[in-house]
């Protein structure tokens, strides 16, 4: 009996000193804390698992006892659930005897892959996640947006095809629409990009949006509403024409368009109207025509034909508009505003030259015609709008009723306004509207264009910009 009474006292001397937070509490009223009752997803695409698009929700689970609980099971409700949850590292529907020290925490990772419903307009999936420690039950709800839709991956689309609006299309590692064939797309119609997918256009797109059913172009992370370089953008291939774009908004693109159409007449290979662009930029560069771009180009044309109206181009990464080594181009009640909110900008926000320096010693250039009415170019920098003329080719540049932001005094002339704010309503918000004392208002001349960007009807003394000001 004697030799046995040092290890009693080892024993009892050890568990006197072993730690609060480790020590073990059976007791039911024990129970954990959580970073939220209820987990929510966006809109997730049927049979794209969040784990392949890098989307993950964190829940932080809390034990604000001074001793250990033993979560006897850490499970989810439903036997045959879309979700997965993440326990250290280990995936599965169900973990036993999870401990967690007193006053520490732990990270449950839940990620979801949503069968197909066969249905066009979004569906709710649900689960919860339940906690049993010491007899003592918690839930914490999921919920999740479904959405059934159009998959394209690494597609050479059929000729002269229809996109209707009445599921959502969803493309991974580009599209292209070849020579001599088109792509219609129809009003309200929505299109989701994975990030470095690009649409290629060698024949003709028609994007059919309308004031009350717009067009969509974006990223097909949800959860990253207004991170710019998401996805690659719109790329245009010389020998495309006949190219519309209307009531379409394009966002979170590597570059939201780039147009290199040259031919040997002026003809608008692409017109765009009513349309929005914005939150372009990235850190890849963009394959294009065998070479490489930078990222953050609104629209970035070089020797091609464009017409744009009623449209604004905002929070881009270089240039709102950049037009190089020539070509014809017409823009008409257009905002190009750039307040550097997401970059560190060094560019203008409107380019205009008859030339593009390709290589160490080599230039391109060509004739350019630029006419610009009606429009506000604004932003950060002291000079928003640089001119290049190279004196090697025609140079053909018409400015009237214009609010510039520029120290260049020669743009005084024909009805512009210099450096005068345009009084935004909320540039960081991307509101472009004009506020109620801004100078651009009732300072345009009539174009032709009945009604603004929102399909608002203009006055006889129309606004500069995209917008037409209504007063109550």
């Amino acid at each position: 009996m004697k030799s046995t009474l040092p290890v009693i006292f080892l024993l009892l001397a050890f568990m006197a000193c072993k730690p609060e937070e480790e020590k073990l509490t059976f007791d039911s009223s024990a129970s954990l804390r959580f970073s939220t009752d209820t987990i929510f997803f966006d809109t997730v695409f049927t049979k794209v698992s969040s784990e392949i698009r890098n989307i993950t929700k964190r829940l932080k689970v809390y034990n604000d006892s001074d001793n250990a609980v033993e979560i006897a099971r850490i499970s989810l409700k439903k036997p045959t659930s879309p979700y997965t949850i993440y326990v250290n590292g280990r995936p599965s529907s169900s973990f036993e005897n999870t401990r967690l020290l007193g006053n520490d925490s732990l990270l449950v990772l839940v990620e979801v892959t949503i069968d197909p419903a066969d249905e066009n307009l979004p569906f709710i999936v649900s689960d919860e996640i339940s906690f049993l420690t010491n007899s003592n039950k918690q839930n914490v709800q999921l919920v999740a947006w479904g959405q059934d839709a159009n998959f394209l991956r690494d597609s050479v689309l059929a000729c002269n095809v229809t996109w209707t609006n009445e599921r959502p299309y969803v493309i991974y590692n580009s599209v292209l629409i070849d020579s001599l064939c088109s792509l219609t797309i129809e009003p309200g119609t929505q299109i989701y990009s994975h990030n470095g997918s690009y649409i290629f256009v060698k024949g003709t797109i028609d994007v059919q949006g309308e004031a009350e059913k717009r067009v969509l172009f974006r990223n097909d992370r949800l959860d990253f509403k207004e991170v710019p370089g998401q996805w690659g953008g719109i790329i245009f291939l010389p020998g495309s024409k006949n190219n519309n774009i209307s009531h379409t908004d394009i966002r979170n693109a590597e570059v939201g368009i780039y147009l290199g159409t040259p031919d040997d007449d002026t003809e608008p290979d692409l017109i765009i109207g009513n349309s929005t662009i914005e939150n372009i930029g990235g850190n890849t560069k963009l394959p294009i025509n065998g070479g490489l771009v930078l990222p953050g180009y609104g629209i970035l044309a070089i020797t091609s034909d464009m017409y744009v109206y009623n449209t604004v181009i905002n929070n881009c990464a270089i240039n709102t508009l950049g037009n190089y080594a020539g070509g014809s181009y017409r823009y008409e009640h257009c905002t190009f505003a750039n307040y550097s909110f997401d970059f560190f900008r060094e560019d203008p926000s409107v380019v205009f030259s008859d030339n593009l320096v390709i290589g160490e010693d080599a230039l391109l250039v060509d004739d350019l015609e630029v006419e610009l009415a009606n429009s506000i170019i604004w932003g950060s920098l002291k000079d928003e709008i640089i001119i290049s003329n190279s004196g090697q080719a025609s140079f053909s540049l018409s400015m009237s009723n214009n609010l510039l932001k520029t120290s260049n005094e020669d743009f005084n002339v024909n009805g512009n306004i210099l450096n005068e704010d345009p009084n935004f309503v909320y540039p960081r918000g991307h509101d472009y509207k004009l506020d109620t004392l801004s100078p651009a208002k009732d300072k345009g001349i009539v174009l032709g264009l009945g009604t603004d960007h929102d399909g608002k009807l203009r006055d006889d003394n129309p606004d500069l910009g995209a917008f037409e000001r209504i007063e109550n």
